[in-house]
């Protein structure tokens, strides 16, 4: 069974689709990977760097992620970033 996650048919296309639009804005990424269990819709992004960067790239990351894969509403479209 497949799933549709916004713009993207799979989880991996979304996932791939994230790591290539934030490379490509220059966010230095460490990873990206979908929750499980009850949290399967979040999408979390592991970024490398200070954290006075980490905050900047952070907001600019998730309106990346926004216009990429079409994630909205709550939580920012159930995005989060982490260190």
């Amino acid at each position: 069974m497949t799933i549709s996650i916004g713009k993207q048919q799979t989880r991996a296309q979304e996932t791939k689709a994230v790591k290539d639009a934030l490379a490509a804005a220059g966010i230095p990424v460490i990873s990206v990977h979908h929750g499980t269990g009850t949290a399967w819709a979040w999408l979390t992004i592991k970024l490398f760097g200070a954290y006075d960067a980490e905050r900047r790239n952070g907001a600019r990351a998730i309106s990346i992620i926004q216009q990429v894969t079409g994630r909205h509403g709550a939580y920012d479209g159930c995005i989060s970033i982490v260190s």
